[in-house]
C-alpha cells in the first residue's frame, strides 16, 4: 500500500477543482497517510528543487480548500513534458519518497499521467475535472454545472437586458407606409468547448420554466456548436426568422465550429492566423486568438437581411471566457466533485493504479467508479446526436438528463412575461405617422 502521495491540479481550473483536491486530503487523513502537494501540477514537481513547488497537506484542513476562492489552490499547469522531463519528474518523486501520485485533469492530464508512469513504478490515479465534460466514459464531468449554471443565468439576464433596445418605427417603401423595426437586438454570446458543445447546449437550461420544461422561443434561439457543421446560409435564414418573428434574437457559439464546405475549423477558413498551444489545440481565449462570436457579428452585419427589419440590427458580442468557470459555483457540482477527490485516494489505498475515477448513473443514482486510464487520455466524447436538435439546441432529453447538475430549473432566475394592455391608437394619430427619413 502507498505510503505518500502527491496531489497536483492541471489545466483550465473549474470552479469546483478545490472540492477535489478536499475529498482527497479528507480521504488521505481518515487512512493516516501522508499526502503532499505539488505547485502547477508536473511542472511544479519538475522543478521540485524550488523551494515551495511541494507542499505538505498532511495535517491541513480539507475545508481550507473550498474556501479560497475561485480557480486552482495547488495552481495549474499546461506542462507538455517531454521524456526527459518525465524521467526527471520521477526521479523527483523517488527522492522525496512519493509513491503515489493523484492529478486532477481533463484527457490531457490523463495522457501526462501515462506519460509518467511509463518512466516510474509510482501508483496513479487521474481524477476527471473539465468544464468542457467532453471526457468519454464518465457520465459527466465535475465543472461542467457550475459553469452551465453560471452560462445559463447570465445569458438569460443579457437578453432581459440587451432585449430592451428593439425598437418598432415607421418607415416609407414604394410610396407607402410601412411599419417595421428600427432596431433589433442581436446577442451572440461565445462559451467555452473545443471540441464538444456540452456547455453550448447547457445554455438551454436558460429557456426552461420552474418545472424544467423548455418554453417556445426563449433565450437562446440559435446554439451552434462542434456537433452541428457550420452552414453559413442555413444560419442566416435561422437568424432571419428568429428576428422576423420575435424582433431579437440570441445566438449561442461555443469556441470552434466546424465549416461544412471545407471541413475544416472555421478559424481555418475565416481567420488571418491560427495561433495553437503545446498540445496542438487552436487557441481561443488569448488576445490575438480568432473570435468565433464577433466572425458571427461581422457576418449578421454584413450578410443578414431581414426584411421586418428596415432599420438595423443592434448587435452584442459576449466572450465570458475565464468568468464562466469563477463565479457561480452549483452545491451539486462542489459534492460531486468533493466524492471524486474522496475515492481517487481510496482506490489507489485498494490498491489500484493507472485508472481514471469517474461518474456513472448506476439505479438512478449518480456514483464514483473507475475506468483505465487509457480510456480517457487524450480522447473526447461529443453530446450525443439523440441530445441535440439542429442549431435549435438541445432536446427535452437533455434537459432532463443534467439540469440537476446545477440545482435543478429553480436555480435560475424567473421573470414576468410582462404583458401589457394595448391603449387604442386615435385616429388622428393613425392617420398622421411619423415616418423614419
Amino acid at each position: 500500500m502507498v505510503s505518500r502521495i502527491i496531489i497536483g491540479e492541471s489545466g483550465g481550473p473549474t470552479p469546483v477543482i478545490d472540492w477535489e483536491v478536499a475529498g482527497a486530503i479528507d480521504a488521505a487523513q481518515k487512512a493516516g497517510i501522508e499526502i503532499y502537494g505539488m505547485i502547477n501540477g508536473l511542472e511544479g514537481l519538475l522543478n521540485a528543487n524550488i523551494q515551495g513547488n511541494v507542499v505538505d497537506l498532511t495535517n491541513m484542513d480539507p475545508m481550507s480548500f473550498v474556501f479560497n476562492g475561485p480557480g486552482a489552490g495547488l495552481k495549474t499547469t499546461r506542462i507538455k513534458p517531454k521524456e526527459v522531463e518525465y524521467k526527471k519528474i520521477a526521479e523527483n518523486l523517488s527522492a522525496l519518497g512519493v509513491d503515489g501520485v493523484i492529478y486532477i485533469g481533463g484527457n490531457d492530464s490523463a495522457d501526462q499521467l501515462l506519460g509518467l508512469t511509463a518512466v516510474s513504478d509510482v501508483a496513479a490515479t487521474h481524477a476527471i475535472k473539465t468544464v468542457d465534460n467532453d471526457l468519454p466514459v464518465t457520465h459527466h464531468c465535475p465543472g461542467y454545472g457550475s459553469a452551465a449554471l453560471y452560462n445559463a443565468t447570465a445569458l438569460k439576464n443579457v437578453h432581459s437586458d440587451f432585449s430592451s433596445y428593439r425598437v418598432m418605427a415607421n418607415f416609407e417603401k414604394d410610396g407607402q407606409v410601412v411599419q417595421g423595426l428600427d432596431i433589433a437586438p442581436v446577442v451572440v454570446y461565445q462559451v467555452m468547448g473545443r471540441k464538444a458543445g456540452w456547455l453550448a447546449q447547457g445554455t438551454a437550461f436558460a429557456r426552461v420554466d420552474p418545472r424544467g420544461e423548455m418554453a417556445p422561443d426563449r433565450p437562446p434561439h440559435v446554439i451552434l456548436c462542434k456537433e452541428i457543421e457550420f452552414d453559413k446560409q442555413a444560419f442566416l435564414d435561422r437568424l432571419d426568422d428568429v428576428v422576423t418573428r420575435l424582433g431579437q434574437a440570441v445566438v449561442v457559439v461555443q469556441e470552434d465550429l466546424t465549416d461544412k464546405e471545407t471541413g475544416k475549423s472555421i478559424a481555418e477558413v475565416y481567420a488571418a492566423e491560427v495561433l495553437t498551444d503545446d498540445h496542438g489545440n487552436i487557441q481561443h481565449g488569448r488576445a490575438a486568438s480568432f473570435s468565433p462570436a464577433a466572425f458571427l457579428a461581422e457576418l449578421i452585419g454584413s450578410e443578414l437581411k431581414v426584411e421586418a427589419v428596415p432599420g438595423k440590427v443592434k448587435d452584442c458580442v459576449l466572450n465570458p471566457q475565464h468568468i464562466q468557470r469563477s463565479c457561480m459555483m452549483s452545491p451539486v457540482d462542489a459534492g460531486e466533485a468533493y466524492g471524486v477527490g474522496f475515492a481517487s485516494v481510496q482506490a489507489m489505498l485498494g490498491g489500484e493504479t493507472k485508472k481514471s475515477v469517474i461518474l456513472q448513473k448506476t439505479d438512478g443514482a449518480m456514483r464514483t467508479a473507475l475506468t483505465d486510464l487509457s480510456n480517457i487520455a487524450a480522447k473526447d466524447r461529443r453530446v450525443p446526436a439523440e441530445y441535440v436538435n439542429g442549431i435549435d439546441g438541445p432536446t427535452q432529453g437533455f434537459i432532463d438528463e443534467f439540469i440537476y447538475l446545477i440545482g435543478g430549473p429553480v436555480a435560475l432566475p424567473h421573470y414576468s412575461t410582462m404583458k401589457f394592455a394595448g391603449v387604442p391608437v386615435p385616429a388622428a394619430v393613425k392617420g398622421s405617422p411619423y415616418v423614419r427619413g
